[in-house]
C-alpha cells in the first residue's frame, strides 16, 4: 500500500495477509473485520487491519465461553457478554442459541 492510499480494497487485503480473498469478505461482511461499505465495494483502513490482527494475536488466549464452555484462542470468538455480569460469551451461544447469561445467570435451570 503506498503512503498517500488510506483504504485498501479487499483483494489489497487479501494479499497483503496472503489468505483467500472470500475469508476477508467474510470478515468484512460479518464485522469482525472494520470495512466501510461504498455501494457495493469494501474499503479497510489500515489502522482498522492493524487493530483486528491485535486483537486476534494467538497465545494471548485462551478465552472460556460462560455459557457452553467451550475454549477459544481469539477473544473475538468471545466478544459478547453476560446481560448479567458481563462474562465472555461465544458467538455460536450469542447468535445461534440465543443465550444472552453466563450459567451462574441462566434462568432455565
Amino acid at each position: 500500500m503506498s503512503p498517500e492510499k488510506q483504504f485498501m480494497s479487499l483483494e489489497e487485503v487479501a494479499d497483503l495477509l496472503g489468505v483467500d480473498y472470500q475469508l476477508i469478505y467474510r470478515l468484512a461482511r460479518s464485522g469482525e473485520l472494520p470495512a466501510s461499505r461504498i455501494g457495493r465495494v469494501y474499503r479497510v483502513s489500515q489502522k482498522d487491519l492493524d487493530d483486528y490482527l491485535e486483537k486476534t494475536k494467538a497465545g494471548t488466549g485462551p478465552w472460556v465461553c460462560s455459557a457452553c464452555g467451550t475454549s477459544y484462542q481469539s477473544g473475538l470468538s468471545v466478544a459478547q457478554k453476560c446481560v448479567e455480569c458481563g462474562e465472555p460469551v461465544c458467538v455460536d451461544c450469542w447468535q445461534r442459541r440465543g443465550v444472552r447469561r453466563c450459567r451462574n445467570h441462566d434462568q432455565t435451570k
